[in-house]
Order: structure tokens, then C-alpha cells, then sequence
């Protein structure tokens, strides 16, 4: 492999690259964020969400779901940096969670990972309870 493909290919496993829609609708690098290892489990859920973007409302199924983080499967694309207001309805209560502010960090298709940057206490307080519920059942049945 040439030294430049290398290079490149190392400086992609390193790092990833965000951008932000501009009014102008161009997309520049916003910043760069140094490759973090995961330190917690992303929990398998199905639960339905409802994303809402500048000028879009897209429906799709959370796959899984941490305190700060979850993987969609949506009907509407989305691009990373993009910034959405969500509604989450997990099978506790009938009541969805809203997620106030949720940050797009990747796309692949339909799919696509979010950051949950500004979410109530009290759906914190929500979503902490159901992960802890599924992660004892689990433990338990294993």
C-alpha cells in the first residue's frame, strides 16, 4: 500500500469529521474529535422515535439506546452534524420522552447514531430507569 493511502487511511481511523449546515447550504468541517473507545453498552431495544429536523418530521425505530446516545433506523435523511429534536416513546408509559437537542454523529443510509446533548431531568431520570430495568432483566436471564 503507498505511504499516502496509509496515511490516509490511519488519519480516517482516527478521527471523525463533523459538519454543520450553514444557511448558504454549504457544509464546512465544524471540528475535528479525537477516536474515543465506547465505555459503556448500548442497550438492543425497539421503541419508535420521532425525529424533527429544520424543515422535516421523520419516523423511525430506536435499535439501541444509552443515557447519552442511541442508533435509528428513519424514513428521513439526516446528515452528520445536523441538529434534531426527538421524541422517544419507550414501553414503560404511553407518554414519549422528549429529547430536546441531539446531535447527528453518523450516517450510513436510513441509519444513524445520535448524541443527546440537552434532554430534561426528568427524561433522564426516564431513560435511566428503563436501561437499568432491561440491563437487570438480561443479566438475569443470562
Amino acid at each position: 500500500m503507498p505511504t499516502g493511502m496509509l496515511s490516509a487511511t490511519i488519519a480516517r481511523a482516527r478521527f471523525w469529521y463533523f459538519y454543520d449546515a450553514k444557511s448558504d447550504g454549504n457544509k464546512i468541517m465544524s471540528h475535528i474529535n479525537k477516536f474515543v473507545i465506547r465505555t459503556y453498552h448500548r442497550i438492543p431495544v425497539r421503541c419508535v422515535v420521532y425525529y424533527l429536523g429544520g424543515d422535516f418530521l421523520g419516523k423511525g425505530t430506536v435499535i439501541n439506546l444509552c443515557r447519552n446516545g442511541f442508533r435509528v433506523l428513519g424514513d428521513h435523511q439526516v446528515a452528520p452534524g445536523m441538529e434534531l429534536v426527538v421524541r422517544l416513546t419507550l414501553p414503560d408509559k404511553d407518554e414519549p420522552v422528549e429529547i430536546q437537542r441531539v446531535v447527528v454523529r453518523w450516517v450510513r443510509g436510513l441509519l444513524f447514531g445520535g448524541k443527546v446533548v440537552t434532554m430534561s431531568p426528568e427524561g433522564e431520570e426516564r431513560v435511566g430507569t428503563f436501561l437499568s430495568v432491561r440491563l437487570r432483566a438480561y443479566c438475569a436471564s443470562t
